[in-house]
Protein backbone atom coordinates (compact mmCIF):
# COMPACT_ATOMS: atom_id res chain seq x y z
CA UNK A 1 0.00 0.00 0.00
CA UNK A 2 2.64 2.43 0.47
CA UNK A 3 4.54 1.82 -2.41
CA UNK A 4 1.12 2.22 -4.56
CA UNK A 5 0.91 5.46 -2.38
CA UNK A 6 4.80 6.75 -3.57
CA UNK A 7 4.07 5.57 -7.37
CA UNK A 8 0.56 7.31 -7.59
CA UNK A 9 1.71 11.00 -7.20
CA UNK A 10 4.52 10.86 -10.33
CA UNK A 11 1.66 10.20 -12.46
CA UNK A 12 -0.28 12.60 -11.62
CA UNK A 13 -0.49 13.93 -14.50
CA UNK A 14 -2.38 11.43 -16.28
CA UNK A 15 -5.59 13.39 -15.03
CA UNK A 16 -4.09 16.22 -17.69
CA UNK A 17 -4.02 13.80 -20.22
CA UNK A 18 -6.07 14.55 -23.60
CA UNK A 19 -8.85 12.00 -24.39
CA UNK A 20 -6.66 9.88 -26.99
CA UNK A 21 -3.65 9.79 -24.74
CA UNK A 22 -5.69 7.96 -21.97
CA UNK A 23 -7.29 5.72 -24.44
CA UNK A 24 -4.32 4.65 -26.47
CA UNK A 25 -2.59 3.77 -23.02
CA UNK A 26 -4.85 2.31 -21.80
CA UNK A 27 -5.85 0.14 -24.47
CA UNK A 28 -2.26 -0.50 -25.57
CA UNK A 29 -2.15 -2.98 -22.74
CA UNK A 30 -4.04 -5.47 -25.11
CA UNK A 31 -1.27 -5.12 -27.73
CA UNK A 32 1.59 -4.36 -25.72
CA UNK A 33 1.69 -7.41 -23.64
CA UNK A 34 1.58 -10.16 -25.80
CA UNK A 35 3.17 -8.43 -28.44
CA UNK A 36 6.16 -8.52 -25.99
CA UNK A 37 6.21 -12.56 -25.90
CA UNK A 38 5.66 -12.61 -29.78
CA UNK A 39 8.66 -10.16 -30.84
CA UNK A 40 11.05 -12.00 -27.92
CA UNK A 41 10.15 -15.42 -29.35
CA UNK A 42 9.50 -14.87 -32.71
CA UNK A 43 13.16 -15.36 -33.81
CA UNK A 44 13.16 -18.61 -31.93
CA UNK A 45 9.86 -19.63 -34.08
CA UNK A 46 11.69 -19.34 -37.28
CA UNK A 47 14.76 -21.11 -35.78
CA UNK A 48 12.20 -24.29 -34.19
CA UNK A 49 10.97 -23.88 -38.36
CA UNK A 50 14.48 -25.01 -39.18
CA UNK A 51 15.03 -21.29 -40.60
CA UNK A 52 19.06 -19.61 -40.84
CA UNK A 53 20.63 -17.06 -39.23
CA UNK A 54 20.41 -14.70 -42.46
CA UNK A 55 17.23 -15.59 -43.87
CA UNK A 56 15.94 -14.78 -40.21
CA UNK A 57 17.97 -11.49 -40.59
CA UNK A 58 16.07 -11.18 -44.21
CA UNK A 59 12.74 -11.46 -42.55
CA UNK A 60 13.74 -8.94 -39.78
CA UNK A 61 14.92 -6.59 -42.96
CA UNK A 62 11.88 -6.44 -44.92
CA UNK A 63 9.42 -4.62 -42.26
CA UNK A 64 12.41 -2.17 -42.32
CA UNK A 65 11.91 -1.35 -45.78
CA UNK A 66 8.40 -0.62 -45.76
CA UNK A 67 9.13 1.70 -43.17
CA UNK A 68 12.27 3.69 -46.14
CA UNK A 69 8.38 4.88 -47.69
CA UNK A 70 5.01 3.95 -45.83
CA UNK A 71 5.11 6.33 -42.63
CA UNK A 72 5.40 9.44 -44.89
CA UNK A 73 2.96 8.41 -46.57
CA UNK A 74 0.96 7.88 -43.67
CA UNK A 75 2.19 11.31 -42.33
CA UNK A 76 0.48 12.77 -45.73
CA UNK A 77 -2.61 10.54 -45.35
CA UNK A 78 -3.05 11.67 -41.34
CA UNK A 79 -3.02 15.38 -42.31
CA UNK A 80 -5.41 15.42 -45.28
CA UNK A 81 -8.15 12.48 -44.08
CA UNK A 82 -7.72 12.70 -40.10
CA UNK A 83 -4.82 11.05 -37.78
CA UNK A 84 -7.44 8.34 -35.94
CA UNK A 85 -8.64 7.11 -39.81
CA UNK A 86 -5.32 6.53 -40.83
CA UNK A 87 -4.48 4.96 -37.40
CA UNK A 88 -7.31 2.42 -37.40
CA UNK A 89 -7.18 1.00 -41.38
CA UNK A 90 -3.38 0.14 -41.64
CA UNK A 91 -3.32 -0.91 -37.74
CA UNK A 92 -6.25 -3.54 -38.76
CA UNK A 93 -4.88 -4.86 -41.62
CA UNK A 94 -0.88 -4.95 -40.39
CA UNK A 95 -1.65 -6.61 -37.32
CA UNK A 96 -4.72 -8.81 -37.93
CA UNK A 97 -3.04 -10.37 -40.96
CA UNK A 98 0.66 -10.35 -39.56
CA UNK A 99 -0.81 -12.88 -36.85
CA UNK A 100 -3.02 -14.75 -38.48
CA UNK A 101 -0.20 -15.85 -40.92
CA UNK A 102 2.43 -16.03 -37.78
CA UNK A 103 -0.15 -18.51 -36.50
CA UNK A 104 -0.86 -20.41 -39.94
CA UNK A 105 3.28 -20.07 -40.77
CA UNK A 106 5.28 -23.52 -41.47
CA UNK A 107 7.14 -22.38 -44.95
CA UNK A 108 9.93 -19.69 -45.83
CA UNK A 109 7.66 -17.64 -47.86
CA UNK A 110 4.86 -18.32 -44.81
CA UNK A 111 6.84 -15.98 -42.81
CA UNK A 112 7.73 -13.64 -45.23
CA UNK A 113 3.72 -12.86 -45.94
CA UNK A 114 3.87 -12.55 -42.66
CA UNK A 115 6.44 -9.78 -41.82
CA UNK A 116 4.96 -8.19 -44.95
CA UNK A 117 2.04 -7.34 -42.92
CA UNK A 118 3.98 -6.46 -39.91
CA UNK A 119 5.46 -4.00 -42.34
CA UNK A 120 1.99 -2.51 -43.10
CA UNK A 121 1.55 -1.38 -39.47
CA UNK A 122 4.62 0.97 -40.07
CA UNK A 123 2.70 3.41 -41.95
CA UNK A 124 0.53 4.49 -38.65
CA UNK A 125 4.01 4.50 -36.17
CA UNK A 126 4.47 8.22 -36.46
CA UNK A 127 0.72 9.20 -36.62
CA UNK A 128 0.14 7.28 -33.56
CA UNK A 129 2.30 8.63 -31.87
CA UNK A 130 1.22 11.76 -33.12
CA UNK A 131 -2.39 11.58 -31.95
CA UNK A 132 -0.83 10.29 -28.51
CA UNK A 133 0.24 13.48 -27.58
CA UNK A 134 -1.60 15.81 -29.47
CA UNK A 135 -4.05 17.64 -27.28
CA UNK A 136 -1.87 17.14 -24.03
CA UNK A 137 0.60 19.85 -23.03
CA UNK A 138 4.53 19.48 -23.21
CA UNK A 139 4.88 19.56 -19.16
CA UNK A 140 2.49 16.17 -19.07
CA UNK A 141 3.21 14.18 -21.60
CA UNK A 142 6.80 12.48 -19.81
CA UNK A 143 4.00 10.52 -18.08
CA UNK A 144 1.98 8.99 -20.79
CA UNK A 145 5.51 7.79 -22.44
CA UNK A 146 6.36 6.50 -19.00
CA UNK A 147 3.35 4.82 -18.73
CA UNK A 148 3.33 3.16 -22.29
CA UNK A 149 6.64 1.81 -21.18
CA UNK A 150 5.08 0.34 -17.95
CA UNK A 151 2.46 -1.74 -20.08
CA UNK A 152 5.44 -3.31 -22.45
CA UNK A 153 7.51 -4.12 -19.13
CA UNK A 154 5.10 -5.78 -17.78
CA UNK A 155 4.89 -7.94 -20.72
CA UNK A 156 7.98 -8.19 -19.82
CA UNK A 157 7.66 -9.43 -16.58
CA UNK A 158 5.35 -12.22 -17.16
CA UNK A 159 6.83 -13.06 -20.24
CA UNK A 160 7.72 -16.30 -17.99
CA UNK A 161 4.13 -17.18 -18.52
CA UNK A 162 5.25 -17.84 -22.24
CA UNK A 163 8.30 -19.97 -21.55
CA UNK A 164 5.53 -22.07 -19.66
CA UNK A 165 3.23 -22.43 -22.72
CA UNK A 166 6.76 -23.00 -24.90
CA UNK A 167 7.69 -26.17 -21.70
CA UNK A 168 4.27 -27.09 -22.29
CA UNK A 169 3.72 -27.25 -25.91
CA UNK A 170 7.08 -26.96 -27.70
CA UNK A 171 8.86 -24.19 -29.24
CA UNK A 172 6.59 -24.13 -32.43
CA UNK A 173 3.05 -24.93 -31.28
CA UNK A 174 3.71 -22.65 -27.97
CA UNK A 175 4.63 -19.85 -30.09
CA UNK A 176 1.23 -20.54 -32.21
CA UNK A 177 -1.03 -20.25 -28.82
CA UNK A 178 0.92 -16.97 -28.56
CA UNK A 179 0.15 -15.31 -31.83
CA UNK A 180 -3.33 -16.55 -31.57
CA UNK A 181 -3.63 -14.68 -28.32
CA UNK A 182 -2.16 -11.68 -29.55
CA UNK A 183 -4.36 -12.17 -32.72
CA UNK A 184 -7.34 -11.75 -29.84
CA UNK A 185 -6.07 -9.11 -27.60
CA UNK A 186 -5.33 -6.71 -30.89
CA UNK A 187 -8.83 -7.56 -32.20
CA UNK A 188 -10.59 -6.03 -28.76
CA UNK A 189 -8.35 -3.18 -28.87
CA UNK A 190 -8.73 -2.21 -31.82
CA UNK A 191 -12.98 -2.52 -30.96
CA UNK A 192 -12.54 -0.58 -28.19
CA UNK A 193 -10.03 2.53 -30.37
CA UNK A 194 -13.00 2.61 -32.86
CA UNK A 195 -15.55 3.21 -30.24
CA UNK A 196 -14.05 5.78 -28.07
CA UNK A 197 -10.83 7.76 -30.59
CA UNK A 198 -11.31 11.10 -31.70
CA UNK A 199 -9.70 13.07 -34.12
CA UNK A 200 -7.54 16.03 -32.50
CA UNK A 201 -7.91 19.07 -32.80
CA UNK A 202 -4.66 20.02 -35.20
CA UNK A 203 -5.77 17.06 -37.36
CA UNK A 204 -9.57 18.17 -37.75
CA UNK A 205 -7.74 21.60 -39.01
CA UNK A 206 -4.89 20.19 -41.01
CA UNK A 207 -7.67 17.88 -42.52
CA UNK A 208 -10.89 20.57 -42.74
CA UNK A 209 -11.09 22.93 -46.06
CA UNK A 210 -9.05 25.42 -44.48
CA UNK A 211 -5.83 23.41 -44.73
CA UNK A 212 -4.64 24.75 -47.78
CA UNK A 213 -4.47 28.21 -46.71
CA UNK A 214 -3.42 27.56 -43.69
CA UNK A 215 -0.20 25.66 -44.35
CA UNK A 216 1.15 25.29 -40.83
CA UNK A 217 2.88 22.25 -41.77
CA UNK A 218 4.37 22.29 -45.80
CA UNK A 219 5.53 19.55 -47.62
CA UNK A 220 8.10 17.16 -46.67
CA UNK A 221 11.15 18.94 -48.37
CA UNK A 222 10.15 22.15 -46.04
CA UNK A 223 10.17 19.80 -42.73
CA UNK A 224 13.46 18.05 -43.68
CA UNK A 225 14.98 21.68 -43.86
CA UNK A 226 13.08 22.59 -41.01
CA UNK A 227 15.17 19.79 -38.93
CA UNK A 228 18.56 20.51 -40.53
CA UNK A 229 17.93 24.05 -39.56
CA UNK A 230 17.70 23.42 -35.59
CA UNK A 231 21.37 21.91 -34.30
CA UNK A 232 19.22 20.02 -30.98
CA UNK A 233 15.88 18.31 -32.77
CA UNK A 234 18.76 17.11 -35.87
CA UNK A 235 21.08 16.06 -32.81
CA UNK A 236 18.14 14.05 -31.48
CA UNK A 237 17.19 13.13 -34.98
CA UNK A 238 20.49 11.37 -35.27
CA UNK A 239 20.21 10.02 -31.75
CA UNK A 240 16.42 8.67 -32.77
CA UNK A 241 17.77 6.99 -36.13
CA UNK A 242 20.89 5.18 -34.55
CA UNK A 243 18.71 3.93 -31.57
CA UNK A 244 16.80 2.12 -34.24
CA UNK A 245 19.67 0.53 -35.86
CA UNK A 246 20.90 -1.06 -31.92
CA UNK A 247 17.07 -1.68 -31.50
CA UNK A 248 17.28 -3.68 -34.80
CA UNK A 249 20.49 -5.85 -33.81
CA UNK A 250 19.80 -6.61 -30.46
CA UNK A 251 16.56 -7.58 -30.49
CA UNK A 252 16.50 -9.34 -33.51
CA UNK A 253 19.57 -11.30 -32.45
CA UNK A 254 19.37 -11.38 -28.57
CA UNK A 255 17.05 -14.43 -28.39
CA UNK A 256 18.74 -16.74 -30.24
CA UNK A 257 21.99 -15.66 -29.12
CA UNK A 258 20.82 -16.54 -25.28
CA UNK A 259 19.58 -20.28 -26.92
CA UNK A 260 21.96 -20.98 -29.36
CA UNK A 261 24.66 -23.66 -28.49
CA UNK A 262 27.46 -21.69 -30.45
CA UNK A 263 26.87 -18.92 -27.62
CA UNK A 264 25.08 -19.03 -23.90
CA UNK A 265 23.31 -22.24 -25.09
CA UNK A 266 20.40 -21.81 -22.44
CA UNK A 267 16.90 -23.47 -22.14
CA UNK A 268 14.37 -21.94 -24.77
CA UNK A 269 11.92 -22.20 -21.61
CA UNK A 270 14.15 -20.89 -18.98
CA UNK A 271 15.23 -17.36 -21.15
CA UNK A 272 12.00 -16.09 -20.72
CA UNK A 273 13.68 -14.81 -17.02
CA UNK A 274 15.32 -12.54 -19.11
CA UNK A 275 13.13 -10.01 -20.22
CA UNK A 276 11.13 -10.45 -16.59
CA UNK A 277 14.75 -9.36 -15.15
CA UNK A 278 15.60 -6.51 -17.33
CA UNK A 279 11.48 -5.41 -16.77
CA UNK A 280 12.25 -4.91 -12.84
CA UNK A 281 14.35 -1.92 -12.80
CA UNK A 282 12.88 -0.74 -15.60
CA UNK A 283 9.72 -0.69 -14.02
CA UNK A 284 11.39 0.95 -10.72
CA UNK A 285 12.85 3.54 -12.81
CA UNK A 286 9.83 4.14 -14.95
CA UNK A 287 7.83 4.86 -11.05
CA UNK A 288 9.68 6.43 -9.36
CA UNK A 289 12.25 8.52 -11.78
CA UNK A 290 11.43 9.36 -15.76
CA UNK A 291 7.87 10.65 -14.44
CA UNK A 292 9.65 13.36 -12.35
CA UNK A 293 11.97 14.43 -15.25
CA UNK A 294 12.01 17.87 -16.53
CA UNK A 295 12.46 18.91 -19.58
CA UNK A 296 15.29 21.36 -18.98
CA UNK A 297 17.26 18.72 -17.46
CA UNK A 298 16.23 15.61 -19.57
CA UNK A 299 20.28 15.08 -20.59
CA UNK A 300 21.96 13.52 -17.91
CA UNK A 301 19.62 10.58 -17.34
CA UNK A 302 19.68 10.21 -20.80
CA UNK A 303 23.48 9.93 -21.23
CA UNK A 304 23.33 7.66 -18.02
CA UNK A 305 20.86 5.44 -19.75
CA UNK A 306 23.07 5.32 -22.73
CA UNK A 307 26.12 4.01 -20.33
CA UNK A 308 24.43 1.30 -18.76
CA UNK A 309 23.01 0.06 -21.58
CA UNK A 310 26.76 -0.30 -22.73
CA UNK A 311 27.85 -1.60 -20.13
CA UNK A 312 24.98 -4.39 -20.50
CA UNK A 313 26.47 -5.06 -23.89
CA UNK A 314 29.65 -5.76 -22.64
CA UNK A 315 28.21 -8.02 -19.75
CA UNK A 316 26.70 -10.42 -22.43
CA UNK A 317 29.27 -10.71 -24.63
CA UNK A 318 31.91 -11.57 -22.37
CA UNK A 319 29.24 -13.48 -20.67
CA UNK A 320 30.81 -17.26 -20.69
CA UNK A 321 28.48 -19.83 -22.55
CA UNK A 322 25.90 -21.45 -19.93
CA UNK A 323 26.11 -18.05 -17.76
CA UNK A 324 22.39 -17.64 -16.84
CA UNK A 325 23.95 -14.96 -13.96
CA UNK A 326 25.43 -12.74 -16.62
CA UNK A 327 23.05 -12.94 -18.65
CA UNK A 328 20.59 -11.39 -16.24
CA UNK A 329 22.84 -9.00 -14.98
CA UNK A 330 23.04 -7.61 -18.61
CA UNK A 331 19.44 -7.54 -18.93
CA UNK A 332 19.08 -5.21 -15.77
CA UNK A 333 22.21 -2.87 -17.37
CA UNK A 334 20.64 -3.18 -20.89
CA UNK A 335 16.99 -2.46 -19.42
CA UNK A 336 18.25 1.42 -18.98
CA UNK A 337 19.01 1.63 -23.05
CA UNK A 338 15.06 0.66 -23.70
CA UNK A 339 13.95 3.33 -21.21
CA UNK A 340 16.53 6.01 -23.02
CA UNK A 341 15.21 5.20 -26.26
CA UNK A 342 11.92 4.78 -26.31
CA UNK A 343 10.60 6.72 -23.21
CA UNK A 344 13.15 9.18 -22.30
CA UNK A 345 14.31 9.94 -25.95
CA UNK A 346 11.44 10.08 -27.50
CA UNK A 347 9.69 12.91 -25.01
CA UNK A 348 12.58 15.09 -25.57
CA UNK A 349 12.07 14.68 -29.17
CA UNK A 350 8.74 15.52 -29.40
CA UNK A 351 8.84 18.23 -26.67
CA UNK A 352 11.43 19.70 -28.92
CA UNK A 353 9.54 19.63 -31.99
CA UNK A 354 6.88 21.85 -29.84
CA UNK A 355 9.95 24.83 -29.73
CA UNK A 356 10.29 24.30 -33.75
CA UNK A 357 6.37 24.08 -35.08
CA UNK A 358 4.02 21.85 -33.44
CA UNK A 359 2.12 21.81 -36.65
CA UNK A 360 4.64 19.66 -38.33
CA UNK A 361 4.51 16.98 -35.97
CA UNK A 362 2.77 13.83 -37.83
CA UNK A 363 4.97 14.80 -40.67
CA UNK A 364 8.24 15.13 -38.68
CA UNK A 365 7.69 11.88 -37.15
CA UNK A 366 6.80 9.98 -39.95
CA UNK A 367 10.11 11.69 -41.81
CA UNK A 368 11.85 9.99 -38.79
CA UNK A 369 10.44 6.70 -38.95
CA UNK A 370 11.44 6.91 -42.91
CA UNK A 371 15.21 7.82 -41.81
CA UNK A 372 14.96 5.60 -39.43
CA UNK A 373 14.30 2.65 -41.72
CA UNK A 374 16.28 4.08 -44.55
CA UNK A 375 19.41 3.67 -42.29
CA UNK A 376 18.32 0.36 -40.38
CA UNK A 377 16.92 -1.95 -42.93
CA UNK A 378 19.75 -3.71 -43.87
CA UNK A 379 21.25 -3.73 -40.31
CA UNK A 380 18.86 -6.99 -39.60
CA UNK A 381 20.71 -8.74 -42.38
CA UNK A 382 23.93 -7.37 -42.11
CA UNK A 383 23.67 -8.75 -38.33
CA UNK A 384 22.48 -12.23 -39.62
CA UNK A 385 25.84 -12.49 -41.80
CA UNK A 386 27.96 -11.22 -38.68
CA UNK A 387 26.34 -13.68 -36.58
CA UNK A 388 27.18 -16.76 -38.80
CA UNK A 389 30.64 -15.49 -38.50
CA UNK A 390 30.77 -14.74 -34.75
CA UNK A 391 27.14 -14.38 -32.45
CA UNK A 392 29.40 -11.62 -30.57
CA UNK A 393 29.64 -9.42 -33.58
CA UNK A 394 25.98 -8.05 -33.63
CA UNK A 395 26.48 -6.61 -29.78
CA UNK A 396 30.03 -5.60 -30.43
CA UNK A 397 28.95 -3.96 -33.38
CA UNK A 398 25.34 -2.43 -31.37
CA UNK A 399 27.83 -1.26 -28.45
CA UNK A 400 29.57 1.39 -30.84
CA UNK A 401 26.04 2.58 -31.55
CA UNK A 402 25.67 3.30 -28.19
CA UNK A 403 29.01 5.21 -27.63
CA UNK A 404 28.25 7.09 -30.38
CA UNK A 405 24.94 8.21 -28.98
CA UNK A 406 26.46 8.99 -25.63
CA UNK A 407 28.82 11.26 -27.72
CA UNK A 408 26.20 13.05 -29.44
CA UNK A 409 24.55 13.57 -26.37
CA UNK A 410 27.05 15.36 -25.00
CA UNK A 411 27.07 17.93 -27.44
CA UNK A 412 23.43 18.74 -27.59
Amino acid sequence: MRLMERITPNFGDSKLWGRNAKVLVLTEVLWGIPMSWVFFYQVIFMRSLGMSEVFIGFAAMLPLISQIFLPMLGGYLADKFGRKRVLMLFDSVGWIGAMVTWFFAREPWQVIAAVFFQGLSTTIYGVWETLLVEDTEPPHRVSIYSFIQLIYIFGGIITPIAGAIVSLFGVEQGCRYMFLIALITIAIMLVIRQVYLKESKIGEVLSSIERESLQRSGGYTEILRTVTAHRKLLLLFLLTIIGSIQYALVNTYKPLYLVDLKALALDESIVSIIPMASSIPSLIALSFIVPKLKHAHIKKPLLFSYVCGFLGLITLIMAPRGSLTLAIFSAILDSARFIAIFSILRVFFVNTIDEVNPFARAKIMSLITTFSALVSWPVPLLGGYLYAASPILPFVLAAIFLALSAFLILKI
